[in-house]
This record gives structure tokens, C-alpha cells and sequence, in this order.
């Protein structure tokens, strides 16, 4: 009976751990309460303040220089007088090359000592599709909540609130304030807001090197934490960026906050006040006013220190964290414990019981991403799903996670009989162990995901080894307790980069659970986990909840998928309609809306070879972007034209595509060279222009007369408001909506520039 009661309770617990989780990821944030310094109320007067009819300000935009004005008026009714940076700020040559004219806003609370100060930012400009109600409209009504709050609270620093232009360009506000003003001098820890999504709980998800006395000043802080060193490590292996990274690359580090949640309605025309979760912004507030406050009255000149902190919260109350310095030894002392236990329980370690174990994790393995792939197709492959955000997800999650059911249960009642389970419980552990001695020497702040079960059944074991000899039942019920308060809580992040369509990796990311479930299933004497009816059960919950899941529309109007119409005319050919979907197309839509069937080739900019849903145009062509030549001479046996390109539509976005049997050499804006390297000429070059729309954009060329000099100017700019328009736009499906880029004319010409200019002078000779 004690076995019966042992499994029992563990499962009990083990159910309670999960529920626990699932409910914290249904809440997904805490609401506010009233007396705290941040109220999300009052932040979302000032949102709706600051964009009132909630439209698109991309860079450089008309609606962006309001978005300005009444940004700077709010800081100046605060009691700030704050001041523009005005840059033309141009991205790395080998990555987004290009430039942007920004408009930094920087107000300063001066503290009361000579010290570093707290750089709070966040950036107000948004995507042409979107009005960047979360991104990153949440972010600067937080900025200016804040900037209140401080403007009358005595600090020890100073703190500068920074709301950057050009982000959703490439980061050109931040950049241009790092390399450029003054004030970055001075700056010694960074608190950035930012969003990629409407809801869910604010993440801390980035930091830099040298954090482990800003973790603790973390945990000290923040009263709800969310944050993890595994999201961390995660993260600067993507390719992703925010304004944290121009700071961070330049040597500061700091705090970066954002929920993702929603992530639909991301750059989104949906992106509203209305589909903005309260919640999520009352806990970004919040970890902003904690985190710039105690940096604020912190000793900045030691936040950074030579080692970094493995770090996770536990159900969104208590940071734990520890020096990652410690997980190698710890990980060594993991595996010494556990083959002491080896040696303690040595006689169950018969040939038999070690080949069936060993066998049994082999199908483990396997057995899952099979379930998992099988799952993949009605979760997500049959219905196309949007990349990261189900309209309906928790029948695919319950689906998913009691599939791990139909691996454990069949090869527990396997194992009984036929092996001990201590002896696949040790194989089992060991084989962790060494998992998180490899994670803590290559990934150590993602080692406590498998370290902290690890040594949970390391310690239970000692324990239990020794209070009742033959017998490991808690020890491996405990361990599995501690990988499922992580694996699951994974598991469901997860869905920020993988939709159920990958459902397989989802379950292998669940797999070190469901090896350490089967032998506690399979050592229990109870006859309940191992009968037929509950295999039937799981199979028939998975069936049903699978089955909702794939009858589930894939979009809604709330949880909307990407489709953007792109009128192209290179004033050579006729124009074309694209249609660009995110994520499989609509095929009946393609058909009834006349588009091709498949992805046709065609060539963007006219050196670019692109594949799109296209359809053609009757209208005629548009107005085209103008390139005035204001000096043409040669220098060293190479013609260098300095030119301005304006646009003619008022468009947002410019560009110069340059083809890859070019003879440009150089092309340089505001003294800034933005060609990648000489070995270019093997390839297309765009080179994209943001914030030009009330000024031109001065370019200086240098080509080789000898070779072909030609290129294109592209504007990308609004959709002619003509029949044709109207037509697709009320032809859209009520569960489509524009994002990111949106609906657009991409107007190109090409350039011929050893004929535009007629004969050039001489010039002085290069430098």
C-alpha cells in the first residue's frame, strides 16, 4: 500500500503543478491594483492621447510629426523641457543597409548626484501598416507615466527618457543617440519597453554580460517577476533586435521588457486600444517603475560585474537565481550523487532490467516525435495556420499535452515485469545529468531547466536511499514534478516561434518528462496507470480535443493573418498586383480574386528576381520618384554624382536597387558608405530611405564610367484611390487585415547615370 500511496500523491501533486501553470498562462498577467505608482488607467488615457483616431506613423510621416508634437507636449506639461535630435542615422553596410531621418525626443531628470544616469526608452514611430497602439504606443504611454511619477521624486542619478524614432527602420533613433549625443556619455543601465504582441505578461527577456548584480536588483524589485536566463540565451542566438541592442553593443547593459501575446495583431491594422490588454500593461508598467527607480537611487558604476546569474521565476512570485559560475560544478557533483546511487542500488542492475531501460528511452524518443508529427497535421499543417498565434489554441495545448500519455502509459505497462524501475529511473537521470553538464558548459544560463530536476533527484534519492533502501518511488515523482513545472511553462512559450504545425518539437521539448514519468509509472503497484481504460481515455481526449483544434477557423477578425496587395509599376511594363500572404495562401481566395494559382517569377525593382501571387493591372502608371543631379565630375578616372531624390507620392519608404552587373562602387548618404563590400557586384543591392517624405534625400554615386552605371529608384508609397483598389480592399476576407509593410504602390524607374547628367567636369582629386 505505501507504493500505491506514494504514486498517488505524486500524481496528485504533479497534477497540481500543471494546473498551476496553465491557469497563470490563461491569466497571462496581473491586473493592476489601486496605490501602486503605475496605473494602467491612467496610462491608457495617455495612449488614446497620444494617437486619438490610432493611425499609422510610420517615419517620417505627417502623422508621425503629430505623434511628436503631442509627445513633447505631454513631457513639457510634466515639467520637463525636452529637446529633438534630428539625425539622418544609416544602418551597418552588411546588414540593412540604408538610412533613416529621425527625431529622438530626450527630456532629463536631474538627480542629486554627479553620477551615471538611467536611460528609460521606448520609440514612438510605427510600421506603415499599423498604428503601433503596442508597439510601441504602450511603451512611450509608460515612458511618459513614468517621467510624471520621477519628475517628482528626488533621485540619486539622473534619468533620461529617450523615445527613439526609426525603430521599426532598423534601430536609426537609438543609434543615432549612441553614436551621436552627448548624453550617451553618461549612461550607465538601460530600461527599455517594448511589445511584440497585445497581451500576455510583460517578459524581462533580455540583459547583457556581467548581470548578476542587476538580476539580484531584479529580484529585489520587481514584485511580480517574469524572466528567465533560458529566454535570454535564446535570445541572442536569434537574430532578432530592439533599441536594447544598439545600447547593449555599446557596452551597456540594462533590462528588456516586452509581452508577445497576440502576436497576430503585431504591426497589425487590428493593433487597437480595443484588443490591447490591460493587464499586460499594467505589469510592463509596473517592472518599468520598479526597475528605472532602483537603478535610479543605484550605484550605476558597479551594476556589471565578471559573471553572469542563471535566473527563472517561479509561477510569477519569486525570482530564484544563483552565479551561472556554479552550474559546471554543480552539474559534476549531480552526476557523482547519482552514480553513488548507481552503486547503492547495484544489484538491481541485472543485464535484463539495463537492456529493457535502455530500450525503452530509445522508443521514448522515438515514440514521441512520431505522436508529435502525427499531430502536426491536424493542428496545424491541414488548416495553415498563423505562424504564432492560434485564434483558439487550448485544444491544440490539451491535445498536446496529454499526447505524452500515449508514450508513457504504453511503455510503463512495457517495462512492469520486465525490468526494475530504479534501474530506469538511474539510466534515466544519469543520461540528464549529463545533458545539463553539457548545457551548463555551452548555454549555462539555460542549464537550470535540466540542473534543478537534476539535483531534485539527486538529493531525493540520497534521501530516500537511505531511509528505505530499495525504493527511489519519491525521488523519481519529485523530478518529474520539477521538469514539468519547467517543461510545460516551455512548452507554451514555445508558441512564440513555433505554431502547432511544429507540434513535434514541441513534444521533444516535453521528452526528459515523459522519460522520467515512465519508470514511476511502471514501478507502481496500483493497477490504475496501468489499465487499458485510461490508455483509451488519453486516446480519446487527444482525439476529441485534436478534432476541435482542426475544425477551429485557423483566423478570425480578432486573430487575423497577413495579407498586403502591392501594386507594382516600373514604368517599362504593365502593373502587377501581388497578393502576399503570411503562412499558407488562401487558394479559393487567389482563384475568385483572379490571382495566380501558384507563385509566379517576376523582378522586383527590376533587378531583384522575386516569386509572388500576382495578378495584372488595367490602370496606368503612377507618378514616379524624381533624381535631380545637383554635381557631376570625375575623380581619380571615377564620376562621382551627387544627386537628391525626392519622392512624388508622399511615400513613407525610398530605395536604389542596384543589379549585380553594376559599375557603382560607392554610394554614400549624410558621409556614410553603404555598400557592403567590392564583392558586392555578385549580387543585388537595395539600399532602403526612411523619413524623407518633407525633404529629399542627398546621395553621392561613384561608379566606373567603363561599366554599366544603371540602378533603380524605387518610392513605396499609399495604393492610388482608384476603382482597382477599392475592389481588392473590399474583396479581402473579414479575417485578413494588412501588417507590417501593408498595402502599398511600389513605384520603381531605372536610371541610367552615365547618360541622366550629360558631360561631367573634373573634379579634385579623391582623398
Amino acid at each position: 500500500m505505501a507504493a500505491r500511496r506514494t504514486s498517488v500523491t505524486l500524481l496528485w501533486m504533479l497534477a497540481l503543478a500543471i494546473v498551476t501553470l496553465l491557469s497563470r498562462h490563461m491569466v497571462d498577467a496581473p491586473s493592476g491594483a489601486a496605490g501602486r505608482p503605475f496605473s494602467e488607467a491612467r496610462a491608457f488615457d495617455t495612449l488614446t492621447a497620444l494617437n486619438p483616431v490610432a493611425e499609422p506613423h510610420p517615419t517620417g510621416s505627417i502623422a508621425n510629426l503629430g505623434m511628436r508634437d503631442r509627445i513633447v507636449a505631454a513631457l513639457t506639461a510634466a515639467g520637463y523641457t525636452p529637446s529633438i535630435q534630428t539625425a539622418i542615422a544609416c544602418g551597418p553596410a552588411e546588414r540593412n543597409p540604408g538610412c533613416t531621418a529621425v527625431e529622438n525626443i530626450i527630456a532629463v531628470h536631474k538627480g542629486n548626484t554627479a553620477s551615471k544616469a538611467v536611460l528609460a526608452t521606448s520609440h514612438y514611430d510605427s510600421t506603415p501598416a499599423g498604428p503601433g497602439i503596442s508597439d510601441d504606443g504602450a511603451g512611450v504611454a509608460v515612458m511618459i507615466e513614468l517621467a510624471r511619477h520621477v519628475a517628482n521624486t528626488p533621485t540619486r542619478n539622473d534619468v533620461i527618457f529617450l523615445v527613439t524614432d526609426g525603430e521599426e527602420t532598423g534601430l536609426r533613433g537609438a543609434m543615432a543617440f549612441a553614436t551621436h549625443h552627448p548624453l550617451m556619455r553618461d549612461v550607465g543601465a538601460v530600461v527599455n519597453v517594448e511589445a511584440r504582441g497585445a497581451s500576455g505578461p510583460s517578459m524581462m527577456f533580455e540583459t547583457g554580460d556581467g548581470n548578476l548584480k542587476l538580476i539580484d536588483l531584479y529580484a529585489r524589485a520587481v514584485p511580480r517577476p517574469a524572466a528567465n536566463s533560458l529566454t535570454y540565451e535564446i535570445y541572442k542566438l536569434l537574430p532578432n533586435d530592439t533599441d536594447f541592442s544598439v545600447f547593449r553593443r555599446a557596452g551597456v547593459s540594462g533590462f528588456n521588457l516586452a509581452f508577445t501575446g497576440s502576436a497576430s495583431l503585431y504591426h497589425s491594422a487590428a493593433d487597437s486600444v480595443r484588443t490591447l490588454d490591460r493587464r499586460s500593461m499594467q505589469h510592463q508598467g509596473e517592472q518599468a517603475f520598479a526597475l528605472t527607480l532602483a537603478l535610479a537611487d543605484t550605484d550605476l558604476s558597479a551594476v556589471r560585474t565578471p559573471g553572469d546569474a542563471t535566473y527563472f521565476d517561479l509561477f510569477g512570485r519569486w525570482l530564484v537565481r544563483w552565479p551561472s559560475v556554479a552550474n559546471v560544478p554543480v552539474a559534476a557533483a549531480t552526476i557523482l550523487m547519482m552514480l553513488g546511487l548507481v552503486v547503492r542500488h547495484r544489484a538491481a542492475f541485472t543485464r535484463r532490467s539495463t537492456l529493457w531501460s535502455a530500450l525503452a528511452l530509445v522508443a521514448a524518443a522515438a515514440l514521441t516525435y512520431a505522436i508529435g508529427l502525427g499531430l502536426s497535421y491536424p493542428l496545424g499543417i491541414w488548416p495553415g495556420v498563423h505562424p504564432l498565434d492560434h485564434p483558439a489554441p487550448w485544444a491544440g495545448r490539451i491535445a498536446t499535452l496529454a499526447s505524452i500519455w500515449m508514450v508513457i502509459l504504453p511503455l510503463a505497462r512495457l517495462l512492469r515485469g520486465r525490468t526494475d524501475p530504479r534501474v530506469t529511473l538511474l539510466i534515466t537521470w544519469i543520461l540528464l545529468a549529463c545533458v545539463a553538464m553539457g548545457v551548463a558548459i555551452t548555454l549555462s544560463g539555460a542549464a537550470y531547466i535540466v540542473l534543478v530536476p537534476c539535483v531534485t533527484f539527486a538529493v531525493a534519492g540520497a534521501i530516500e536511499s537511505f531511509a528505505r533502501r530499495d525504493s527511489l518511488d519519491w525521488a523519481g515523482g519529485l523530478g518529474a514534478m520539477a521538469f514539468a513545472v519547467f517543461l510545460i511553462g516551455l512548452a507554451l512559450a514555445l508558441e512564440v516561434t513555433l505554431s502547432f504545425d511544429l507540434t513535434q518539437y514541441k513534444l521533444l521539448a516535453l521528452l526528459p518528462l515523459v522519460m522520467t514519468l515512465i519508470p514511476v509509472i511502471a514501478g507502481d503497484r496500483n493497477a490504475a496507470p496501468q489499465s487499458w481504460g485510461l490508455a483509451l481515455g488519453v486516446v480519446a481526449v487527444v482525439s476529441v480535443f485534436g478534432a476541435m483544434a482542426a475544425r477551429t477557423p485557423a483566423y478570425t477578425p480578432d486573430r487575423p493573418r497577413t495579407l498586403n496587395f502591392t501594386l507594382y509599376d516600373d514604368g517599362e511594363h504593365e502593373l502587377t498586383w501581388q497578393a502576399g500572404f503570411a503562412g499558407t495562401p488562401d487558394s479559393e481566395w487567389l482563384a475568385s480574386a483572379r490571382f495566380s494559382a501558384e507563385p509566379v517569377a517576376f523582378r522586383q525593382f527590376g533587378v531583384i528576381d522575386s516569386r509572388g501571387y500576382l495578378r495584372p493591372s488595367a490602370s496606368g502608371h503612377l507618378p514616379a520618384p524624381t533624381f535631380a543631379i545637383n554635381s557631376d565630375v570625375i575623380r581619380d578616372g571615377l564620376r562621382v554624382v551627387e544627386a537628391s531624390i525626392h519622392t512624388s507620392r508622399g511615400g513613407a519608404g525610398l530605395a536604389i536597387a542596384i543589379p549585380a552587373d553594376s559599375g557603382i562602387r560607392s554610394v554614400v548618404v549624410n558621409n556614410q558608405e553603404l555598400l557592403a563590400s567590392a564583392d558586392r557586384r555578385a549580387r543585388p543591392v537595395l539600399l532602403r530611405f526612411w523619413g524623407f517624405v518633407t525633404t529629399s534625400l542627398p546621395v553621392t554615386i561613384t561608379f566606373d564610367p567603363a561599366k554599366p552605371a544603371t540602378m533603380s529608384i524605387v518610392e513605396r508609397g499609399p495604393l492610388p484611390d482608384m476603382h482597382e483598389t477599392e475592389a481588392l480592399r473590399s474583396a479581402r476576407p473579414a479575417a485578413a487585415l494588412p501588417a507590417h509593410q501593408g498595402d502599398a504602390a511600389v513605384v520603381s524607374r531605372r536610371i541610367d547615370l552615365e547618360s541622366v547628367a550629360g558631360a561631367p567636369t573634373s573634379g579634385p582629386p579623391a582623398r
